[in-house]
């Protein structure tokens, strides 16, 4: 009896992130509400955005790259505290009149190893877990005001 509620809690830690419902893998997703600009207007504004937020001469692990209307920024985090903890994770926003959507994908712990978070060797720590969903939240934040924001003051 003790081992299934053991077993029940680890999966209940597991809940504080979102997977997505067909890859059952962790990932934040959405589509933005309408919003009041045309593709040219969300593509400077995320452009602007990714310059100031994955800049690879100030962050060792950010990149991005351009496919069409597809942008693709991948970064490293630290977890706050003392120990030598990270998470990476990709981050997809495609555009188009009106609308953005994003996908926060490839979550992977960084600790004494480097793990796909799935992986039953990542951390099943509840503070790590939430630590990792309050940077990616913070992350999808930050996009959506940049997206939201309007040109003029």
């Amino acid at each position: 009896m003790v081992l299934i509620a053991t077993s029940a809690q680890a999966q209940n830690k597991r809940h504080i992130i979102p997977r997505d419902s067909i890859t059952d893998k962790y990932t934040y997703q959405a589509v933005s509400d309408m919003i009041d600009a045309d593709k040219e207007h969300l593509r400077g504004r995320l452009e602007k955005w990714i310059k100031q937020n994955y800049n690879p001469e100030e962050r060792q692990y950010a990149s991005s790259k351009q496919d069409g209307d597809s942008y693709t920024m991948h970064d490293r985090e630290a977890l706050p505290g003392t120990a030598r903890k990270y998470i990476e994770y990709d981050l997809t926003v495609d555009i188009k009149d009106n609308r953005y959507r994003y996908k926060l994908t490839h979550l992977e712990y960084i600790a004494v190893g480097k793990y796909p978070l799935e992986d039953k060797m990542a951390t099943d720590k509840r503070s790590d877990l939430e630590d990792i969903h309050t940077i990616c939240t913070r992350i999808i934040a930050s996009l959506d005001a940049a997206m939201k924001k309007g040109d003029d003051w």
